[in-house]
This record gives structure tokens, sequence and C-alpha cells, in this order.
């Protein structure tokens, strides 16, 4: 189970919380999409879970064990069992797209081994598995700077897979996509919910995928947690207190959602 207990969090020279005083509780294999504007929070959320960035105040616990009061080499533990995928999918660009879904065991391989790059047989074997299930398998030599936005996307997967972990976290993991990758890359996301288990907790901007996709959804406005709910329990109120209308951009949140689920509905 993964439980935040009063987070909060505030930048240096940023007069207002991005989270403040955030209570969340999320049991095992549960798919969570955070929806909100952009600066709600939605990320300062995802990365003060796995200490990406330090919470101001607060405690986050994942199975029993308090993330937020581990030392450098117990969070380098810890995080064997938290995957991550990023909005620019965070890859070595000039390296192999082989060794980049390697680096998903670096957490419990020796440091030296990492380092120089000695790999087993055994590391390569499970690194081309990983890669079969994503369909990448033939392109395991290429550099990963040739790859397309899916591709690479695609090879942070095989990253995870390669990692064995028990819970997912994604910052914006479909944003940079067109929308037939960005389905794509969701059916594989959603796949290792649905064969494996794995707990999912990932930041999308698309409500319709959230709720396509999720099992729940966690909206986030001004660092606070507004809703918290399934997504059928998603209506045109509860996306003003996630969306709360703003003077300046002039975006109606309600005409794009009707817009996005006439999309969602395509995709299934």
């Amino acid at each position: 189970m993964l439980e935040l207990k009063g987070i909060s969090k505030r930048y240096a020279g940023e007069k207002t919380f991005a989270l403040n005083r955030v209570d969340l509780r999320i049991m095992p294999g549960e798919f969570v999409a955070v929806l909100g504007r952009s600066g709600a929070g939605k990320s300062s959320l995802i990365r003060c879970i796995n200490r990406l960035e330090e919470p101001d105040a607060g405690e986050v616990v994942w199975n029993g064990q308090s993330i937020t009061g581990m030392n450098a080499r117990e969070l380098r533990s810890i995080r064997g069992e938290i995957g991550m995928v990023f909005q620019h999918f965070n890859l070595l660009p000039r390296m192999s797209v082989l060794t980049n879904v390697i680096a998903g065991s670096f957490a419990v391989m020796p440091r030296w081994r990492s380092l120089i790059g000695a790999f087993t047989r055994e590391d390569r074997t499970r690194a081309l598995s990983a890669l079969r299930e994503v369909g990448l398998e033939e392109l395991a030599k290429r550099r990963v700077e040739d790859l397309s936005g899916g591709q690479k996307q695609r090879v942070a997967i095989a990253r995870v897979l390669m990692q064995q972990p028990t819970l997912l976290l994604g910052d914006e993991p479909i944003s940079s996509l067109d929308a037939v990758t960005a389905k794509r890359v969701m059916t594989y996301i959603a796949g290792l919910h649905i064969e494996r288990g794995i707990t999912i907790v990932l930041n999308l901007h698309d409500v319709a995928m959230a709720r396509a996709y999720a099992t729940r959804i966690v909206g986030i406005t001004a660092g606070c947690i507004t809703f918290d709910d399934t997504p059928e329990q998603l209506g045109e109120d509860e996306l003003r207190l996630i969306y709360p209308p703003d003077e300046e951009d002039g975006i109606n949140i309600l005409n794009l959602e009707r817009n996005e689920v006439h999309v969602s509905r395509e995709y299934n």
C-alpha cells in the first residue's frame, strides 16, 4: 500500500504551496490517474513519492516503510520496487536500446557493474524479453536518439519491465505523443496493470484517457485534492472543481472534455 500523510511542498521563491497537506491512500492493484491544470501540483505529487523532490512536510509510506525517512542506500533499494515513466523519456540517447533497458535493473545491480557496463548474459536475455513485450526486440542494437517518440516511450516501458516493480509512477508519459501513439503507450501501461497486477499512478492531461483506462481518478487543484472517486463519478460539476475557470487562458474545460469523450469512444 502507498500512503501520503500530510505531504506539503513549496518551491523556493514561490508564495503558494505546490502541495498543501495532501493525504492519499492507494491500495495494491489500483490504476490511479491524477488530473489537474498545469501547475496544480500533479508532478510534485508524483515526484515526492519517490523523492525526486523532497517534501517540506509529511510522510510517504510504501508497504509499511517510510520513504521520506530513508538514507541514500535505502532509497536506491526501494526505487527498485518503484518504476517511473517520464514525459521526456529520461533515456540515454547515445546508448543502445538494450543498454537503456538493462538500466532498469541498476537499483539491484552492484554499482561497479552498472558503472562499467559489465552486463551478464542473464541481463541481456531479460532485456530482450522486455523489448519483445513492447514489440521492439529488433531495435535492440539501435541508438535511442534514432528512435521516434513513441518508440522511446516503449523503451522506457521495457526498462520498467526489466525492473519488475510493484508500483509504477508516470509524470505525463503521453503528453508529448500524438493521439494514436498515446493510445498505444497507454495500452502497454494498462497491460502491466491487468496482466501483472502492478499498482499504477499516472499524471495525465487527457480526461478521456483517464476515464478510459484508470480505475480511480484523483483531481488536484492548487495543491489540494478536490476529487477522489471512480471515473463514472467524474461529471461536469467535478470537472469544474478540478479545472476552475481561468480568465487568462479562456479555456472551457467542459467543451474540451466533450470532444475528448468522443475520441475515447473511438479508442474503445
